[in-house]
């Protein structure tokens, strides 16, 4: 998203309209803010009324440069007023979904979209809202069916693709839902045109289901066409930071298809590319860890925890000690959790205490 759709001509002629904040949720010093806003995942992308201090459009996952145009309008109607008919009741669901009120969010989404008809241009915007409601409010058989009724319906395009992948995360392994959003999602990862991020993460879930119905040659066939996938839009990226992102999707697609060693080579130039970001020695200190190299994996996730701070050296450090403890060497695996558990102390609980957390269970399992 940064090295692509944040930089589109698009969205930085609206410097007049928005004061842009971009907040590393991991670092303490963005804690106060990201207590005040948090988010069930990132990125996440807020609208903030600055007369209030009050976030009055959410939005989570990433989206295309005119969808997030169009998302900051809709942030705008909200904060002014005066909509009418289904644009009216869009943004009293938008506000509804800033304050974490899911429930009436999605019966909201749902009312819209009926007042809005078939043609209502937000149509699809619409959807793809009202089904991450019903997720994040718990209601994953709202989310399925909903994804049921309105997918096959739609545009093939990038909120196609994103109500089916949520559609089929909702869907029970085995029920008829499940089937027809497998079906759908065979269709949508070949769709072109769509952010790879969401393409991608649609393979990956696409897999695993098949791998949990016990489905294991679909399941390979899925990940090689992740895998080759991936490959062509490396070979189509043109700068570092864009190759990370599918460097580490290439780890997932790998893993996947039970082949960590195919992604080692691509994580390690991306390491040379990057020489300051954690990331690359992290996956490829996990990537080592499963080919059982677990002193290059070791040497791998160091380098991570040199280079990383604050929540994300938390998670380096549960991973080590759980390369170490893979390797048998349990005095050194609990050293690792402890040292951890001891720097987390010194952050603010609000971000760190989830992984400190962890920590503690893990070295206690020692």
């Amino acid at each position: 998203m940064r090295a692509s759709v944040l930089k589109d001509a698009a969205l930085v002629k609206r410097a007049g309209q928005f004061a842009w904040l971009s907040i590393d949720s991991d670092k303490p010093v963005n804690s106060a803010f990201t207590e005040k806003f948090a988010s069930e995942g990132v990125p996440v992308f807020l609208v903030i009324d600055s007369a209030t201090g009050n976030a009055a459009l959410s939005w989570y996952g990433s989206a295309t440069a005119p969808q997030l145009a169009a998302l900051m309008e809709d942030g705008l109607r909200v904060v002014a007023g005066g909509a009418s008919g289904p644009d009216a009741i869009l943004a009293r669901a938008d506000q509804a979904n800033a304050r974490k009120d899911y429930a009436n969010a999605a019966a909201f989404y749902e009312q819209a979209v009926k007042a809005g008809g078939e043609k209502w241009p937000k149509g699809a915007r619409t959807v793809e809202s009202l089904i991450m409601a019903q997720l994040f409010a718990r209601d994953t058989a709202g989310c399925a069916a909903t994804a049921v009724r309105e997918a096959p319906g739609m545009a093939r395009d990038r909120s196609f693709v994103n109500v089916v992948y949520f559609g089929l995360d909702c869907a029970k392994d085995g029920t008829p839902e499940s089937a027809a959003m497998l079906k759908l999602a065979e269709e949508a990862v070949k769709i072109p045109g769509v952010l790879s991020d969401d393409t991608s993460q649609l393979y990956g879930s696409l897999a695993y289901h098949y791998r949990a119905q016990k489905d294991e040659a679909a399941a390979t066939r899925v990940a090689s066409d992740w895998v080759a996938y991936l490959r062509q839009q490396l070979s189509d990226a043109r700068s570092p930071d864009a190759r990370l992102a599918l460097d580490l999707q290439l780890a997932s697609a790998a893993v996947a298809l039970h082949t960590p060693e195919i992604a080692l080579p691509e994580i390690e130039r991306a390491e040379r590319e990057l020489p300051d970001e954690y990331m690359p020695p992290r996956t490829a200190a996990s990537l080592l860890s499963q080919m059982g190299r677990f002193d290059d994996a070791m040497n791998a996730c160091g380098r991570a925890l040199a280079r990383s701070q604050a929540v994300p050296k938390l998670r380096n450090y549960m991973l080590c000690g759980g390369i170490l403890t893979r390797k048998g060497d349990k005095a050194a695996a609990r050293k690792m959790y402890e040292d951890g558990v001891a720097y987390g102390r010194g952050l603010p609980a609000a971000i760190a205490k989830p992984a400190v957390d962890a920590l503690e269970a893990a070295a206690a399992k020692l």
